[in-house]
């Protein structure tokens, strides 16, 4: 739901006749407390009453209002952005954890063979699967029957160019999800009753997987030099699916060893071989844009920085960490060539140094909570793999980061499954509890353990290998209250929260981003704000539609929800509802129907002067967003203030801009 407010300077003279005349209009917004938003009809429900009440503060009592903000003791500032020196890393800093502490030589030392690599129980450890949940060992079981005699679906080259020809992703990707499904639900199953029931249907879904002409999706054949169509064999690429592909595939053969020997030798060799080919051999003979190293294809949406000493590089995003975990898991369970073992965990080892480098002190997500999991909880997983398969040689919890990563997840919960969504994030996230709780134990951290107690839904089922052997003592660990921060603010990730009190959702919320447009998976929302009472949402970020073929083209700006007139945020000039939003490129900024102007795209477009102060009466939050718009807007100041008053229970939004010339401003509020 969207909803626009436009006001119109009444000034009496016009630009011409006052060549230079600086217009200046104020708008403070009051949100009462029990606001209610209907789905159902385009416009706002309330008990009673007008939705917001305007009020036109003069200047003296903005400035003033201003002048006490900046002399708090509290008070947190920051300016223009610090240029660190891993150009791969722009919003991190360069700390290189795990390639500092272990060298090539203590590697070696330490890694285990591929043979004595053990992390999980193998189908003939009946101990270890016997020591499942019962409830769990049945619906494994339940789960893998429905696939006996299974026909693993066609993957047709018309299905793959649906993507290139009309930007469809979702058919072929339903295929072979449907196919993955499969071949988990039968290996899991086999492994719990051990009688060899399920193992065709998992050598005809190995043999099948194998067979397949490309292990990633239509979307991401921009990788390879043939660009987007159909897969080119000659030209093997790593994206995200791929690698995912090639870990399931890895662990079923670890999972199941000899079983599929018994059905014909060939099995094993051949998944050996496709793996080989398709993952471990490219991702040592090139580098891949994902690993934040020079010399590989760019993705359209991401820029190039300029690495003064090895050539062009694209920012790290969670690609990175997410095909690291996938990529690990296929080294340790298949590769059995120790030289290129090792050279392959090394490798892995800088990438997840990249991806660790690009998070900020405050271990801010720049892709939102809906990303935490394929970020910092991949991140995890790969972690883990890696202090499992050294004997526990590279540890590197003891980073004060590493913390900070994992409490972004309830720093930035509003209330139940509720979470500050900026960017692609959806409003609803569903964390995975196992992995929390494992990292909390990780990093003894009592916060993170209940909060993670906390997220366990009633309907929750473990999915993945170290889900299922920690599921037993996941739930029994009784529960404690979690952590219900009363204010956040990450002070790099420019992101602010408050509510009236700490461990209480009761009450008002609010929420405001102050960063740039240029973050991964960016939506153009520097200044805007969510607000939500007793839980529920009032203004809200709409987070992104589903992917298509513009996601994350050159287009990607055309997409309503990714327009700063579809956040909480203002469009200055004319607006025209209904017609389609046109983009003419990243250094001109968003324009919006109407020729109304948007904020721009790209990290030069940003908030600036950003003051933080929070105590017991207010947390508020205010900035400079004049950078945020390009130059035909013709700002010349754009102050944003948001302010939670706890004992009022009100929230205020306060914009105070000036203008080179008149036009109209429509504030947007979804």
């Amino acid at each position: 739901m969207r909803r626009a407010y436009q006001s119109r300077p009444r000034l009496g003279l016009t630009p011409s006749e006052r060549p230079g005349k600086l217009y200046t209009l104020n708008r403070t917004i009051l949100v009462p407390r029990y606001v209610y938003f209907s789905l159902l009809k385009v416009g706002v429900m309330m008990n009673s009453g007008t939705l917001f009440t305007a009020r036109r503060p003069s200047r003296r009592t903005f400035l003033a209002g201003s002048a006490s903000l900046l002399v708090s003791t509290s008070l947190f500032s920051q300016g223009n952005q610090t240029v660190h020196p891993d150009p791969g890393a722009p919003r991190g800093k360069r700390r290189d954890l795990l390639t500092t502490a272990y060298s090539l030589a203590k590697l070696k030392s330490a890694l285990l063979p591929i043979e004595s690599y053990r992390p999980f129980p193998r189908l003939r450890d009946r101990e270890g699967w016997s020591a499942l949940r019962p409830e769990t060992r049945t619906r494994l079981l339940a789960q893998g029957e429905q696939f006996l005699g299974f026909h693993w679906p066609e993957m047709p080259a018309t299905v793959f160019l649906e993507y290139a020809r009309v930007g469809n992703r979702s058919d072929y990707e339903a295929i072979r999800n449907q196919r993955m499904t499969a071949l988990q639900a039968l290996a899991f199953a086999e492994c719990v009753e051990a009688k060899g029931r399920f193992v065709d249907d998992i050598v005809n879904g190995l043999w099948a997987t194998c067979e397949e002409s490309f292990w990633g999706v239509p979307a991401h054949l921009y990788i390879q030099k043939a660009d987007l169509g159909l897969p080119d064999p000659r030209d093997p690429i790593v994206d995200l699916f791929a690698a995912q592909t090639s870990a399931l595939v890895a662990s079923v053969v670890y999972l199941l060893g000899d079983a599929l020997d018994q059905v014909n030798p060939l099995v094993r060799q051949r998944c050996v071989f496709e793996a080989e080919r398709r993952i471990l051999q490219p991702c040592l003979a090139q580098n891949f844009m994902w690993m934040g190293l020079p010399g590989g294809k760019p993705r359209h949406d991401l820029p190039w920085l300029v690495d003064p000493v090895n050539g062009e590089v694209q920012p790290v995003n969670n690609w990175d960490a997410w095909i690291c975990w996938n990529w690990l898991t296929t080294i340790l369970f298949l590769d059995s060539d120790s030289a290129r073992r090792t050279q392959g965990v090394q490798k892995v080892m800088l990438c997840l140094d990249k991806f660790i480098n690009t998070y900020p002190d405050d271990g801010g997500c720049e892709e939102g909570p809906g990303y935490w999991s394929v970020a910092t909880g991949a991140m995890f997983e790969a972690l883990e793999l890696l202090r499992s398969s050294t004997g526990g040689m590279v540890d590197i919890y003891s980073h004060p980061l590493l913390l900070q990563m994992a409490l972004y997840m309830p720093r930035t919960q509003i209330a139940g499954d509720f979470y500050i969504n900026q960017g692609d994030a959806s409003s609803i996230v569903h964390p995975d509890p196992d992995r929390l709780f494992r990292m909390g134990k990780r990093l003894r951290s009592a916060d993170i353990v209940s909060y993670a107690i906390a997220t366990i839904s009633p309907d929750y089922v473990p999915s993945t290998l170290p889900s299922l052997f920690d599921e037993v003592e996941l739930l029994k660990t009784p529960p404690t209250p979690p952590p219900i921060f009363r204010d956040t603010w990450l002070p790099e990730t420019r992101i602010m929260a408050a509510r009236k009190q700490a461990g209480s959702t009761t009450g008002l919320y609010l929420a405001c981003i102050a960063s740039d447009n240029g973050k991964s998976h960016s939506h153009n929302d520097t200044g805007s704000f969510w607000v939500y009472s007793n839980g529920l949402p009032m203004l809200i970020d709409l987070g992104q539609e589903s992917y298509q073929k513009k996601s994350f083209d050159a287009h990607r700006y055309e997409i309503p929800t990714t327009q700063s007139s579809w956040h909480n945020l203002p469009t200055i000039g004319e607006t025209r509802p209904g017609k389609p939003a046109t983009q003419t490129g990243p250094a001109s900024g968003q324009i919006t129907p109407g020729n109304g102007i948007d904020e721009g795209v790209g990290p030069q477009f940003r908030a600036t002067d950003v003051v933080y102060h929070a105590d017991d009466e207010i947390a508020e939050l205010s900035m400079e967003l004049r950078e945020a718009f390009p130059a035909s807007a013709r700002v010349k100041s754009w102050r944003r203030y948001v302010r939670l008053i706890r004992a009022a229970s009100r929230v205020e939004i306060g914009d105070n801009y000036s203008l080179l010339q008149s036009l109209p401003v429509t504030l947007n509020l979804i």
